[in-house]
């Protein structure tokens, strides 16, 4: 059985979203983050930052959304929501598997924080340029992979939308591409679940 570790309006909804893309089963084990029950024991054991998401399928332990992501579409979604070894996708399909924790997050947060970070310095370079990137790998379309949604479209997905609503980003193609995430029925579960 697959138990997901979640609170609304956190990292944890792509971890949402895509167990509902891929149709699992699954428990959700709501957390109260003003009440700290992220800090509870039973949640520091499986994940000693006491942050979500965070999931268990079976003995397994994950956190991390970009890990429980890959993890999912890997062991769930394999050829479907994540490209196989021999798919000549699988590349770049793991770059925008990696970009929105890796270069998305960090500068999201140094532009929030009104970071200044030189260039040479950070792993994204500019943001001008990031959010340049961004735009282009939105504008063929309609996915990332082109016609195959994938788990790089739900982690992708859910950083630009925060971009666009935090109006941290903006391109001439990342709202459309929101728009049609948002229009998917398992991203209106999600939504759903997270309001209820």
């Amino acid at each position: 059985m697959i138990t997901l570790y979640f609170a609304p309006r956190t990292r944890a909804f792509a971890a949402l979203w895509l167990l509902e893309e891929l149709g699992l089963k699954y428990e959700l084990k709501r957390l109260d983050l003003d009440k700290e029950e992220q800090k509870s024991p039973d949640v520091l054991r499986l994940n000693a930052f006491g942050k979500v998401p965070t999931m268990t399928d079976g003995e397994i332990i994950i956190s991390e959304r970009g890990a429980i992501c890959s993890y999912l579409a890997d062991r769930y979604g394999f050829g479907t929501m994540a490209p196989k070894l021999d798919d000549k996708r699988r590349g770049n399909y793991l770059r925008w598997m990696f970009f929105p924790v890796g270069v998305m997050e960090p500068l999201f947060m140094a532009k929030f924080m009104h970071l200044e970070v030189p260039a040479a310095q950070a792993p994204w370079g500019t943001f001008e340029t990031a959010n340049a990137v961004m735009d282009q790998a939105v504008a063929e379309g309609p996915y990332l992979l082109g016609e195959q949604f994938s788990a790089a479209d739900v982690l992708m997905g859910t950083m630009i939308r925060w971009g666009l609503m935090w109006e941290l980003v903006a391109g001439e193609h990342l709202p459309g591409y929101v728009q049609r995430l948002e229009a998917r029925d398992a991203f209106k579960r999600a939504q759903a679940i997270e309001a209820g």
